[in-house]
């Protein structure tokens, strides 16, 4: 089987591909720039979504500048993030090798010299994974938000409490769903160092945390999440803001 070649409107990158059985094999070939990169992302998030696994082959690809190799790990997490997108890219180049190690790329998806360790590694979850979920502000949507992250977590094998982790994105979530009142995003990445719980929203009042109060009903939550995570922060991004919270297994 063979799926028609991708081509930019530009024709500077072309993605020559074809399938054998539930694995896509992808030629990226020609030059990977800021005007070509979100075609390329397009195109492997796609094939991604239908496959089991995609192979890209990357020794005829010309990368613009070093930070461009991103977008490569960008489409595995487009496309619903490990184990659900299994991503694997082919470089047999050492210095090209050296530079998806340098962006961060060979963290985030599997990097090998040759085809067959690629197809290996692929199934091998990633030293970094991280999935991202975009939710209408109702009420409904914060158990939702936990399940997805619950589900994740066990294909991920979490190492900690995934307890501790749905209770901070239930707070985080909840937050969003009764202060916030907006559409919110829920970015959920595991690492070597813990789990990072990021809800990003459009209001641009930050979340309060208040004084402990016993006889309190409401307004715990950011005391519940400040226990919970080694640390957090509120970042302003303008239109909004992200709340943010860093759960380290076996902190407290």
């Amino acid at each position: 089987m063979t799926v028609p070649e991708h081509d930019d409107a530009s024709s500077q990158l072309r993605a020559v591909t074809a399938a054998a059985g539930g694995t896509a094999h992808v030629h990226l070939v020609g030059r990977l720039a800021p005007e070509t990169a979100p075609d390329a992302v397009a195109h492997l998030a796609g094939l991604l979504q239908g496959y089991d696994r995609v192979v890209v082959d990357l020794d005829e690809l010309r990368v613009e500048r070093l930070s461009l190799l991103a977008v490569l790990a960008r489409a595995a997490r487009d496309a619903g993030g490990w184990p659900d997108a299994r991503l694997a890219l082919v470089a047999r180049d050492g210095q090209l090798r050296q530079m998806l190690r340098a962006a961060g790329v060979a963290d985030r998806v599997a990097v090998a010299h040759g085809l067959d360790l690629a197809l290996d590694r692929a199934e091998r979850r990633p030293a970094v994974v991280d999935a991202s979920w975009t939710f209408p502000p109702e009420p409904e949507m914060v158990g939702r938000a936990r399940r997805e992250v619950d589900r994740r977590l066990a294909a991920w094998a979490f190492p900690g409490d995934p307890e501790d982790v749905a209770l901070v994105v239930n707070e985080l979530a909840a937050n969003a769903v009764e202060h916030a009142k907006t559409t919110f995003t829920l970015t959920v990445t595991l690492d070597r160092t813990g789990v990072r719980i990021a809800v990003g929203d459009r209001s641009p009042l930050p979340p309060v945390l208040r004084p402990h109060d016993p006889g309190a009903a409401r307004g715990r939550g950011l005391q519940l999440v400040d226990s919970l995570a080694e640390e957090w922060a509120v970042v302003d991004r303008g239109e909004g803001k992200v709340v943010w919270a860093h759960v380290v297994p076996g902190w407290r």
